[in-house]
């Protein structure tokens, strides 16, 4: 009876340490790739080593595996989370290192039986972008922050295939590279994209002619009456356009005669229209409002945009649904905020409406540390990148920065530092291939996968059988 007993399997210490470092590795590797380090040419490598882990053993380890590496890449590269959510910011993480662990799990699960290598590591690729997708853009959790194709940044493909398109090209590189016979494409891929990071495309230079002058006012908490006066001591010329962060008169200024005539007085005096964060009250209760991107010229009102992307566990009152830009004497003018220009979809629906430069006030507290004020500005080109437009932007503790049509910075405001900004922009009235057509590349991955993971599952079960 005795040796019916199954006795349990000896743990290998040695294969088991292997696992850990080679997860801690991928894990810092992931995290040096994004600001502040922002060593981005090792995200090209960056998940190697857990990919060479979860290749073998069992579906369970795998799973726990990338949730491991999941937790110390998020933990590390979003250690601000705990300036806003204290101790709960540790589900969070595990929330989002989930993904990692879904995708190793099914990753495992084809990983020993495929036996085409060259079809699995394009799907291993269009698998993880697809559950990035997923949790970016989908899930009620949405948080498109810390992506391969953020690391990488702006390059030549963006307003071709766009951040998604990114990320697959860069997970490819890291999936060919642990097999023999595909090698030979992650070393090809994996030099072009470390080529087309380094030589990005060239800085957009203005028409002075038909130019728009415009300025971005960084500062945090101050009075209506500080904004008018740190503009007007910082204004050296003639302006078109200023932009003020988001929040920065947090009430409804409408209702306010004095201080609309200070703010119409300004645009007199500046000969410019004015484009700064408000609210609009629509009832009683605390949610019954709306966070507002008000635009105001000398004879008063010209537009208002409500925001449609509200920050997780904030109170931000109701979303707003019209992407429809706001016609002005400088142009068809779309104007987003904050979190609004995160996800890929506001931006390029209201350039398809026919915006043809983007206002982005934007609210980035000091308290939530520089990192991540760096990391969110990365958002910010990649959308100016995606659809061919100029974006001013104007944050709180920063960054504000002038984008031109490529994502290249033309003006920038580092964190935690009051100041002004000014340069010129440009109306633009082409359209992108992802605006019109790229963005549906990640649908495209999310189909290829899930006619790839029924294809094998059903060729496994009919083995089985």
């Amino acid at each position: 009876m005795g040796d019916s007993i199954k006795k349990p399997a000896k743990i290998n210490f040695a294969r088991f340490l292997f696992s850990i470092l080679c997860v801690i590795l991928s894990g810092i590797l992931v995290s040096l790739s994004f600001p502040p380090f922002n060593i981005w040419p090792l995200i090209l490598v960056a998940w190697v080593p857990l990919l060479l882990v979860v290749s073998r053993g069992s579906p369970r380890k795998a799973f726990y595996l990338g949730f491991f590496q999941g937790m110390i890449a998020f933990g590390i590269s979003l250690f601000w989370f705990n300036f806003i959510f204290g101790m709960a910011c540790v589900p969070l993480f595990g929330i989002l290192a989930f993904f990692t662990a879904l995708f190793c799990l099914v990753f495992n699960l084809f990983a020993k039986k495929t036996q085409n290598r060259l079809l699995f590591v394009i799907f291993s690729a269009a698998l993880w972008t697809s559950i990035e997708y997923y949790r970016s853009e989908w899930f009620f959790l949405r948080f498109p922050w810390i992506t391969p194709g953020v690391a990488l940044g702006t390059t030549r493909l963006s307003p071709f295939i766009g951040v998604y398109g990114a990320s697959f090209l860069v997970f490819l590189v890291s999936a060919s590279l642990i097999f023999k016979g595909t090698r030979w494409m992650g070393a090809f891929l994996g030099i072009a994209l470390l080529l087309l990071g380094i030589f990005k495309p060239g800085v957009v230079t203005p028409s002075v002619n038909e130019g728009i002058r415009v300025a971005a006012v960084q500062r945090e908490d101050c009075f209506i009456e500080d904004y008018v006066k740190l503009t007007e001591q910082n204004i050296k010329r003639k302006c078109d356009l200023i932009v003020w962060p988001e929040y920065a008169v947090p009430y409804d200024v409408r209702n306010m005669g004095k201080d609309m005539d200070l703010l119409e007085n300004l645009c007199e005096k500046t000969g410019a229209m004015l484009v700064f964060g408000t609210n609009t009250i629509t009832g009683k209760g605390e949610s019954d409002w709306r966070n507002t991107a008000l635009v105001v010229g000398k004879n008063g009102v010209i537009g208002e945009y409500y925001k449609m992307r509200p920050v997780h566990f904030f109170n931000e009152g109701i979303p707003g649904k019209s992407y429809k830009p706001i016609l002005t004497e400088l142009g068809s003018m779309g104007v987003a905020i904050c979190f609004d220009c995160d996800y890929t979809e506001v931006m390029r629906k209201m350039t398809l409406e026919g915006a043809e430069f983007f206002a982005a006030p934007s609210y980035d507290a000091v308290g939530w540390s520089a990192r991540q004020h760096l990391q969110h500005a990365a958002l910010f080109r990649l959308r100016a990148a995606e659809n061919g437009r100029w974006i001013v932007c104007s944050a709180s503790s920063g960054v504000s920065q002038i984008i031109d049509p490529h994502g290249n910075i033309q003006k920038s405001l580092p964190p935690v530092r009051d100041g002004v900004i000014q340069g010129t922009i440009e109306r633009r009235t082409g359209f992108t291939f992802y605006t019109k057509w790229g963005w549906l590349f990640p649908w495209m991955l999310i189909v290829f996968s899930l006619v790839f993971t029924i294809k094998e599952a059903s060729r496994v079960i009919w083995r089985l059988k």
